[in-house]
């Protein structure tokens, strides 16, 4: 029961409850505690040790329900409804045959047998076995479905009973037909039961699979292709790959902190214990505090990337330095203070409905915000531009750039348009990229979660 409480766990993940090492210990433990007899009772105290929020809940009774019955409770339930069938419930052979070495040869298959005997619970019990050795809970897609269920049904003992079955009619003998339909019944039984484990373990695995498909498939899309639907989904697995990202460098930055080790220090502290290090001591470079500074044209052409970019950047300030924030589309407005008195989400949407609109003119936006902020950028500065670099055939604002990318430690530009599309038309990107220490392109979340990654390594 161990093993498939630890697959019982694992589905749980697969269906996003979020569940520890620790926590699937006092999970074991709880079953020990409690037994399995109850099923109530278990499953009480599996949600009370393994689940954290309601949601969390809701989804482990779903699947609890959905698992569970896949383990045994439904060929219980077929063995009820087939008490009521016309077919014989047990197996008579003839006495004038059961003697014979070809019949007894037929028979002696063990899930022949096992059927014959009556075992309780034979089928369950080959079927679960036989779920592991062809990995049934890999199953994702309905398209998969008939060929878990041949390999499956197989493993579990169906080509035993067609062997059983071939042999007895070769014997040619009308007093065998009884038992040779009874054989058949039997293993259309244990190929239903095949193919209803099959139909469950994909119920429990095509709700986190198509979820997973969906999320990668909204990471990798164009952001200016999505439909409204799917725009509303996308704060949702922001937070997500932010929280990912943020745990992966937030680990890091631990390591980092401790610094190298001293070995001289260590060793001269230690001499007291015959150089065996009880101490040790470990140098450190004090590092002043960085600042990222993020502008994002919000014109109607790029308000979407800015949006998600601000909403991306917000989900990691526990791993990221303060974050100053502009927009601008002809002018520069400093919106900081709009993150800090509301929620990411709902700042994001203020600073749409406010300025996100109208045609970008880079060359007074960055005139303007050289004048008002230039003096805060230093060599510990990070700059982020989030824009097209389509100056609209107007001055692109190229020496305040180059003022910019002088004063600051580094200088990114995120362009939302594809690689392709630079440089055609009104697009000043090239000279853009003269005055810039990274240009990167940006079209999906994908590729902007990427960039990030890089940023949070570059700023440790």
């Amino acid at each position: 029961m161990e093993q498939t409480l630890l697959g019982f766990i694992n589905t749980l993940r697969q269906h996003d409850v979020r569940i520890s090492t620790s926590e699937t210990l006092d999970a074991l433990h709880t079953a020990d505690v409690i037994g399995y007899s109850n099923r109530e009772l278990l499953r009480n105290a599996l949600a009370a040790a393994l689940t954290k929020t309601r949601d969390e809940k809701a989804t482990f009774h779903r699947c609890f329900d959905l698992y569970f019955l896949s383990k045994g409770e439904r060929h219980s339930q077929q063995q009820q409804s087939g008490q009521e069938s016309s077919h014989p419930q047990s197996f008579e052979l003839p006495e004038s045959v059961a003697g014979e070495a070809a019949v007894q040869n037929a028979l002696s298959a063990p899930m022949v047998q096992a059927a014959i005997e009556g075992t309780p619970d034979a089928v369950a019990m080959a079927i679960e076995e036989a779920a592991e050795g062809v990995s049934l809970e890999t199953i994702r897609f309905n398209t998969q479905k008939g060929i878990f269920r041949r390999r499956l049904a197989e493993a579990a003992g169906t080509g035993q009973f067609d062997k059983a079955i071939e042999a007895l009619k070769a014997i040619d003998s009308d007093e065998l037909e009884g038992p040779i339909e009874w054989l058949e019944q039997q293993r259309h039984e244990l190929d239903m039961a095949a193919r209803d484990a099959v139909e469950h373990q994909l119920l429990l695995n095509a709700n986190a699979a198509g979820r997973a498909i969906q999320q990668q498939m909204l990471r990798n899309t164009k952001l200016s292709a999505l439909e409204g639907y799917h725009l509303k989904q996308l704060p949702t697995l922001i937070r997500a790959l932010a929280k990912k990202l943020a745990t992966r460098h937030r680990q890091r930055r631990r390591v980092d902190r401790r610094g190298k080790l001293d070995m001289a220090k260590t060793l001269r502290r230690n001499l007291a214990y015959g150089g065996v290090p009880f101490h040790t001591y470990w140098k450190q470079k004090r590092k002043d505090q960085p600042k990222l500074y993020v502008l994002c044209d919000v014109s109607g052409s790029v308000s979407t990337y800015a949006r998600f970019l601000l909403l991306f950047l917000y989900s990691l300030t526990d791993v990221m330095p303060r974050i100053r924030s502009f927009v601008f589309t002809s002018q520069t407005y400093e919106v900081t203070e709009l993150f800090d008195r509301h929620p990411p989400e709902q700042a994001v949407e203020i600073v749409n409905q406010k300025w996100g609109r109208g045609s970008s003119d880079y060359g007074n936006s960055f005139k303007q915000f050289v004048s008002d902020f230039g003096a805060n950028i230093d060599r510990n500065t990070t700059l982020i531009i989030l824009g097209d670099g389509r100056a609209n055939s107007a001055d692109p604002g190229l020496n305040e750039l180059r003022e910019l990318y002088n004063k600051s430690k580094y200088l990114l530009w995120f362009n939302p348009e594809p690689r392709g599309h630079w440089n055609t038309g009104d697009s000043e990107i090239r000279r853009y990229q003269s005055a810039c220490h990274f240009v990167a392109e940006c079209t999906s979340l994908a590729k902007l979660e990427r960039l990030l990654d890089r940023l949070l390594t570059v700023l440790r």
